[in-house]
């Protein structure tokens, strides 16, 4: 019944600051804005396995939200993938994010961070 995941979405009650914050700690810079319902989005396109002639795209967005959700607990967590753990950790310190975690497994690396609304990121480096 599931084909995949066609996207990932926060919320923020301030959303122009918090695609910075993911601009400017992970370079994720954004495709687009949406003006009808004030959300910032990136896409990332892949290729079905089975028909790689098929191209599918999974968006990443940031929402407004009418509900006041500062200092509010969240749920859930997006994995990211990175190129180079080290290189991505030295850049997320220099802008003063702190790592909550990090660990290595025979399938990866992998990191914790929190972004400024509190949302959960975990950071992956595949093993090669």
């Amino acid at each position: 019944m599931i084909d995949g995941i066609g996207g990932a979405f926060l919320f923020s009650n301030d959303v122009k600051k918090l695609a910075g914050w993911y601009r400017d700690c992970l370079g994720m810079v954004p495709a687009g804005e949406d003006s009808e319902c004030n959300s910032i989005y990136s896409t990332f396109e892949y290729r079905d396995l089975e028909n790689p002639e098929i191209k599918k795209t999974m968006t990443w967005a940031i929402l407004p939200t009418d509900a006041d959700i500062k200092e509010k607990p969240r749920t859930g967590q997006i994995n990211y993938l990175v190129k180079n753990m080290a290189e991505t950790l030295g850049h997320l310190k220099s802008k003063g994010v702190p790592i909550e975690k990090t660990a290595e497994y025979e399938y990866g690396k992998f990191a914790w961070v929190k972004d400024p609304d509190g949302n959960k990121i975990e950071l992956w480096e595949p093993s090669q």
